[in-house]
C-alpha cells in the first residue's frame, strides 16, 4: 500500500506532516498508530519508505516519477548512491583485510618465538654411548615386584567378597 507512495514532506509537528496524514487516511487510524506505522516503515530493515535527501521528502521504495526524464534522473541518482556505498564498503573490506594480515603476521611471529623458546628449554638427549643398559637382574626384580603387588590386591579383594555392604 505504501511502497508506491509519492514523495511527501514530514514535519516534527505531527499535525503538519504530509506523510502522517497520508498514512492516517489510508489506514483509517489515529495519529499514534500512524506514527508507529511510519517509524516501522522507515526502518532500515523494512525499507518501505525511503528518504530522498535531495528533496528532503519521504517516498515509497518502489515509486518512480510519471515523466520519463524524471525517471532517468531518479535512477541515475540511485545508481550513484549505490556506487558510493559500494566504494565505502570496498575500502572498509580492504582496511579489515590489512588488519587481519597484521594480526596473522604477529601471530606467526609469536608462534615462531615460542617454538624457539621451547627448543631452548628442552634438554638434548644424552648420546647413546653414555646411556647404560639396565641389567637383566634389575628388570626381573621389577617384574617380580609388580606381580607380587597384583597377587596381594587379588587376595585382598577375595577376602572382601564374603562381606556384604549394608543396604
Amino acid at each position: 500500500m505504501f511502497r508506491l507512495m509519492p514523495p511527501q514532506r514530514h514535519d516534527a509537528d505531527p499535525d503538519r506532516s504530509e506523510v502522517l496524514r497520508h498514512i492516517r487516511e489510508n489506514l483509517g487510524c489515529d495519529l499514534g498508530r500512524a506514527i508507529r506505522a511510519f517509524n516501522s516503515m522507515r526502518n532500515k530493515k523494512s525499507m518501505v519508505l525511503t528518504y530522498d535527501m535531495v528533496h528532503r521528502q519521504w517516498r515509497g521504495c518502489d515509486w518512480v516519477p510519471p515523466e520519463d526524464a524524471d525517471k532517468v534522473t531518479l535512477l541515475t541518482r540511485t545508481i550513484n548512491e549505490l556506487k558510493r556505498e559500494l566504494a565505502y564498503l570496498k575500502t572498509t573490506v580492504r582496511r579489515h583485510e590489512k588488519e587481519i594480515g597484521l594480526l596473522e603476521r604477529k601471530r606467526s611471529a609469536k608462534r615462531n618465538q615460542e617454538e624457539e623458546e621451547e627448543e631452548e628449554e628442552v634438554p638434548a638427549p644424552a648420546p647413546e654411548a653414555e646411556q647404560q643398559p639396565i641389567p637383566v637382574e634389575e628388570k626381573a626384580a621389577a617384574v617380580e615386584d609388580k606381580n607380587e603387588w597384583f597377587r596381594a590386591m587379588r587376595a585382598a579383594l577375595d577376602e572382601g567378597e564374603g562381606v556384604s555392604s549394608p543396604s
